[in-house]
C-alpha cells in the first residue's frame, strides 16, 4: 500500500497535476471522492459478510445505509483536507524546484543561459548548426577606464541585442566574462553566417552610456560549422581561432573558420581561450 501510494505521488509530481492551487483542489477532491466510494463499497461488503454469518446485530439495510452515510459524511472532508494539504506542499515544492532549475541555468547579470545550460543544449542538438563565439572588444580597457559598472552595462547591452537577434530555436548564452556563444540551428550555412554578421553590426550601432559618455561597444566573432568538426572541443577551437583572427584584423568583425588560412588553422598557438568544460558523458 505504501509503495503504491509512493509510486502514484511520484507520477503526480512528474506531471502538471499540481501546477496551480486550483489543480490541487481538483485532484484532492476527486481523490477523496474515489477513496470514499471504495470505502462505501467495502462497508457494504462488510455488512453483507457479517449478516451472512449472523454476526450483524442490526437489520442489514439500515445498518449498511448508516455505515455508508457515516463513511461519506466524515471520510470525505477528512480525506480531502489531508490530500489538499499534501497537494499544496507538493505544489510549493514543484515551484521551488522549477525556480531553482531556472536559476541554475541562467546567468544572473545578462539574463541569458549560462555555460552549463549551453553545453547541455549542445549535447542534445542533432543536425546542422553553426557555433558562433562573440567577444566584447577592448573589454579590459573599458573596465579600466570607466569601472566595472560600465563593464556590466556593456555586457547587459550586448546581451540584449543578441537576445533580440537570436530567437528560439537558436540557443544563446553567456559563457564567460565578456564572451557569448550561440548555436544557430536550421537554415543554410550562408544564412546562419548572415544572421551572425547582422548581430555584430547591430551591436556596433547600439550606443550605451559609459560614465556619462555615449559610446559604441563592438564585438568580434568567430564561426564554425558542426559538420566540419568532431566533438565540442574541436568545434570551439575552430570558432575561437576565427575570433582571435577577427580581433587581430581590427575587431568589430566576424570571421568564419573556413576563411582561416590552413597554416594558421592547424596552429594550436593561435587559440587564445580554452573551451568550456563539458559535463560528464558529452563527447569531446
Amino acid at each position: 500500500m505504501i509503495a503504491w501510494a509512493k509510486r502514484h505521488i511520484l507520477i503526480f509530481c512528474a506531471t502538471d497535476a499540481f501546477a496551480s492551487r486550483r489543480d490541487v483542489f481538483s485532484v484532492a477532491l476527486r481523490s477523496a471522492l474515489g477513496v470514499v466510494f471504495v470505502g462505501d463499497i467495502l462497508n457494504v461488503i462488510g455488512h453483507l459478510v457479517l449478516d451472512g454469518f449472523g454476526l450483524l446485530p442490526y437489520p442489514l439495510l439500515p445498518a449498511a445505509t448508516m455505515g455508508v452515510l457515516i463513511t461519506t459524511l466524515l471520510g470525505t472532508p477528512l480525506i480531502f483536507t489531508v490530500l489538499y494539504i499534501i497537494g499544496l506542499a507538493i505544489h510549493d515544492l514543484s515551484i521551488s524546484r522549477a525556480r531553482f532549475e531556472a536559476l541554475s541555468r541562467t546567468d544572473q547579470l545578462s539574463g541569458l543561459l549560462n555555460r552549463r545550460a549551453f553545453l547541455a543544449a549542445y549535447s542534445e542538438h542533432r543536425g546542422e548548426a553553426s557555433l558562433v563565439v562573440f567577444d566584447i572588444d577592448r573589454f579590459k580597457a573599458l573596465n579600466d577606464s570607466f569601472g566595472h559598472e560600465a563593464g556590466d552595462r556593456a555586457i547587459v547591452s550586448v546581451a540584449s541585442v543578441l537576445n533580440d537577434n537570436f530567437k528560439p530555436p537558436h540557443v544563446l548564452a553567456r559563457i564567460g566574462g565578456e564572451e557569448f556563444a550561440v548555436l544557430i540551428v536550421g537554415m543554410e550555412a550562408a544564412e546562419r553566417l548572415a544572421l551572425a554578421s547582422e548581430a555584430v553590426l547591430r551591436i556596433s550601432r547600439n550606443a550605451i552610456n559609459l560614465g556619462g559618455v555615449q559610446a559604441a561597444v563592438t564585438v568580434s566573432a568567430g564561426v564554425a560549422e558542426f559538420s566540419n568538426h568532431k566533438g565540442f572541443a574541436q568545434l570551439f577551437a575552430a570558432a575561437d581561432k576565427a575570433l582571435y583572427l577577427a580581433k587581430a584584423s581590427g575587431r568589430n568583425m566576424i570571421l568564419h573558420a573556413t576563411d582561416i588560412p590552413e597554416q594558421i588553422r592547424n596552429d594550436n598557438h593561435h587559440v587564445h581561450a580554452r573551451p568550456p568544460a563539458l559535463p560528464a558523458g558529452v563527447a569531446r
